[in-house]
This record gives structure tokens, sequence and C-alpha cells, in this order.
């Protein structure tokens, strides 16, 4: 069942370079189901692979070994944040929003979330992750995510 109502959405993605990458279709899919606002918190060294990502509004870059500073990204302003991850650490953020928290439930790190999609293995050990992030969207929203093109834009001067 789709869920309706989400008009805004911070993504926590605390990745490095090539999982920003295949993670970038997620914010076009969450535009095209009618998301009207989508935030990102990232490191500081993916803001390039972001930045001109047209279906991102906002970056809020962390630097790695402080990424508590998430929290200055002003989570209640949000009806839906979502990792795309299984961080326990940054479930731990999405519970301090105090809003929808969708990511994956693996072993005990998903009891922060509020929409809990199931995994029985690590996320990085999944294969695609292109796929398995639309994945989220499609099995925790209901959302049809069927473009995986990856979204970046070099500057070739």
């Amino acid at each position: 069942m789709k869920r309706k109502g989400i008009k805004s959405c911070l993504v926590i993605d605390l990745n490095f370079l090539g999982d920003m990458l295949m993670s970038s279709p997620v914010m076009r899919c969450l535009k095209k189901n009618g998301v009207h606002r989508v935030d990102v918190i990232a490191y500081d060294f993916c803001v390039p692979i972001l930045e001109k990502n047209p279906y991102i509004d906002n970056i809020y870059p962390v630097k790695k070994h402080a990424w508590w500073q998430a929290i200055k990204a002003g989570f209640r302003r949000y009806d839906l944040v979502m990792q795309l991850n299984t961080s326990f650490k940054t479930n731990l953020l999405l519970l301090l929003a105090g809003n929808e928290r969708l990511g994956y439930s693996y072993k005990w790190k998903g009891l922060p979330l509020t929409i809990k999609v199931p995994l029985n293995r690590r996320t990085a050990t999944r294969g695609n992750r292109v796929r398995e992030c639309l994945n989220l969207l499609a099995e925790g929203l209901g959302f049809n995510c069927d473009n995986e093109d990856m979204i970046y834009y070099a500057d070739c001067d």
C-alpha cells in the first residue's frame, strides 16, 4: 500500500563516494512519488557527488568523525526521515527526529524505526546497491521506483 502525505523527506546517507552515487536514484524516486522536499545529510567530502542532483533540495554536510552534527539539520521539519544502510548510530539519529523513520531492520539495529524493511543479511553483501536502495522505498512506502539510472554531472572544464 502506497503511503500518502509525505511532503518532505530527510535522507541520511553517511557513506562514501561510490555508495552516494549508487544511492542517487533514491532522490529521484522520492520526487517522482510526490515528495516535494528532499534533503540529504552526507559526509562533507561527498557533496560534489550530490550538489548537482536536481532532485535534492538541500545538502547538510557533516565531517566523517562528527556524524552527530547531523542533528543540526532540524529533523522535526520532515514528514519522513530515512537511512540507506544498517547503521545503529544512524538509526538513533532517526529516533531523535520523532517522525516516521524508514530503514532496514537488520537484527536489533532496526528498533528505532517506525517503518521497517526486513533484512536478513547486511546491506553491503546484498548485491546491487542501486536496486537495494530503491527497494527500501518500494517495500517500505509502496513507491514505484523503476528508474535505476544514477545521477551525476561532471564538470569537464
